[in-house]
């Protein structure tokens, strides 16, 4: 009975143990990522990551002005084709 009661003891101090471990390395954890977000590298990346989302969207942006004028010149390309076709 009381090797029962010492094991059951044992086991209650060990999982305690690990919960206070859990929460203190949780903590610690909170600590390293909010001092991560406040270093020069950080914000460093943030601003290349604000940057390359300008680029991309003003390549998409050209991209697509690009594919308009080729569209229109096309067009004038056929229009001219089939009037000179048309003056024959």
């Amino acid at each position: 009975m009381r090797a029962n009661l010492s094991i059951a003891g044992g086991l209650l101090f060990a999982i305690g143990a690990t919960g206070c471990g859990l929460n203190r390395d949780h903590e610690t954890e909170r600590r390293r990522v909010e001092q991560d977000r406040s270093s020069a590298a950080f914000r460093a990346g943030q601003a290349a990551h604000k940057v390359a989302n300008g680029a991309e969207k003003a390549a998409a942006a050209a991209g697509r002005k690009i594919g308009e004028a080729t569209r229109k010149a096309r067009e004038g390309w056929k229009d001219e084709q089939q009037r000179s076709h048309d003056a024959r």
